[in-house]
């Protein structure tokens, strides 16, 4: 037994078992005791609810000016002595003693009269045939005078007699004015008894249901235990595999973000032709769908940024797709209005996505700039993305398509929009990931209105500075939270 122990001491689940068993004999207890003491409440009250029941419908049943008959024709010692001969007495009497035998009642129903000078009580008639007529009630309780023409309970109290509950209803005339109380009473040992017995009865049950669980606990530890250096071992070497495997894919992850990364112009290209820019990449997982796209061709500057459905390993994979379409429509094609570059590069997506079996309508979201580098003229389409613009008299957002760029239920021709800019001018290229982003005191989204306020309250800063300011905020608003979406913002000055 001794080396059993041992063993379920050492074995995580077995003392898990021996804890549960602990457990379940506290909570046996406690539930024991409070269920004594709970039954014990309810079962004073059930008494209380009887007897209130069993004084208030026999009280209706005694007229009044009967019962003061009798205490106003019998006060002499003989006529007290021979006052079961009196035909008033005996009627209440008859009435009394049929309420008794009516409810089971093991002690005697009486009507108390009270003495309007000491507010005293004296007893009138009783339900069995002990004479108690006129005799004075001893320390009768105050409640008997408070609620005097109401009724009520009278909580638990001793007397010479026992512990006691009792209930009392004013017995009333025609006139509704209270003659004298009927009460009712029930020793506590009565019911009391009874709780005990159930309560040993649950205890006895309980006592056998934890010696049942200690059979079982004992034979379940003894097969947990045999079994526990096999599973050891099983777990030991799915362990090892899990980790070699997670190790490739991580590998592999690591190295398509090495291509990726590939893809993604540097941001000298960005420097070579604007006087100031920033960009602020923060993929969701270590690759992304989003991307920021450049490409450079004589006085024309095409640049973007993207967010391709998905992210992790699927968005990059569209992203390299998204990106290679660009580069073909502006190298290859030599297109330079960004309406046509779009929609050569929704058919170039469709094209390829077409070869599966079913029809899949992935593609991006985008904002695509061509600038004039000689007249300062921005040419601008997007899909479903804008572009804000910043200068020293004004705020300007583009009308980008309401479509993206793939296989859509109703396509149309994408169209541009053109702006004649200066310098100093600050544009913001973005995706939705920054206003989509959960966090903040109330765990909300940071929701696009907030972004624009955001984005004019640093517009005036240098690039440098506005990249470091939007890490800080996305970072601060995120807080705890984990980040739902590839984050991308591109941020040029004229």
């Amino acid at each position: 037994m001794t080396k059993i122990i041992n063993h379920i001491f050492r074995n995580l689940t077995t003392r898990i078992l021996l804890l549960i068993y602990l457990g379940l004999i506290l909570i046996t207890i406690l539930f024991i005791t409070i269920g004594y003491v709970s039954e014990l409440s309810l079962q004073k009250e059930r008494q209380y609810d009887r007897l209130k029941g069993i004084v208030t419908s026999t009280a209706i049943q005694i007229e009044g000016e009967q019962h003061a008959a009798i205490f106003d024709a019998n006060s002499t010692p003989t006529a007290i002595q021979n006052i079961n001969t009196d035909p008033n007495y005996l009627s209440i009497h008859k009435v009394l003693e049929k309420c008794v035998a009516a409810n089971n009642l093991t002690s005697p129903i009486y009507t108390l009269v009270m003495n309007p000078i000491d507010s005293t009580f004296s007893y009138g008639v009783r339900s069995d045939d002990f004479i108690d007529f006129r005799n004075g009630y001893k320390l009768s309780p105050t409640i008997l005078i408070d609620a005097f023409n109401t009724g009520g309970i009278i909580p638990v109290y001793s007397s010479e007699n026992g512990i006691w509950l009792s209930a009392f209803h004013p017995i009333r005339d025609k006139e509704g004015k209270t003659i004298a109380l009927l009460e009712a009473d029930i020793e506590f040992s009565e019911f009391k008894s009874i709780v005990i017995g159930r309560f040993l009865k649950e205890t006895l049950i309980a006592l056998f249901i934890i010696a049942l669980f200690s059979v079982i606990l004992i034979y379940y530890a003894r097969r947990i235990l045999k079994k526990e250096e096999l599973h050891q071992e099983l777990i030991t070497n799915q362990k090892r595999i899990i980790e070699l495997k997670n190790k490739d894919i991580t590998d592999s992850i690591r190295y398509a973000q090495r291509i990726q990364n590939s893809i993604l112009p540097s941001k000298k290209g960005f420097d070579a032709v604007f006087s100031e820019s920033f960009i602020f990449y923060q993929p969701k997982d270590i690759v992304a769908g989003d991307f920021y796209w450049f490409e450079e061709k004589e006085n024309l500057v095409f640049f973007a940024v993207a967010d391709c459905t998905g992210h992790g390993v699927p968005g990059s994979i569209m992203s390299l797709l998204c990106s290679n379409a660009l580069n073909t429509a502006v190298d290859v094609l030599n297109l330079t209005d960004t309406a046509a570059i779009l929609n050569e590069v929704r058919a170039f997506i469709i094209k390829r996505l077409g070869k599966a079996d079913s029809i899949i309508s992935d593609g991006m979201d985008i904002a695509l700039c061509c600038f004039n580098k000689t007249t300062l003229e921005l040419q601008f389409s997007g899909a479903n993305n804008p572009v804000y613009i910043f200068s020293e008299d004004a705020f300007v957002i583009s009308n980008p398509n309401k479509q993206p760029v793939a296989n859509y239920i109703k396509p149309v021709p994408f169209t541009s929009e053109y702006f004649q800019l200066k310098k100093g001018d600050v544009l913001f290229l973005f995706t939705d990931g920054f206003y989509d982003q959960f966090g903040g005191t109330k765990g909300k989204k940071y929701m696009q209105k907030r972004f624009k306020t955001f984005l004019n309250s640093i517009k005036d800063n240098t690039c440098e500075e506005q990249g470091e300011l939007i890490d800080q905020e996305f970072n601060n608003w995120r807080g705890d939270t984990e980040q739902i979406d590839d984050v991308c913002i591109v941020g040029v000055r004229i």
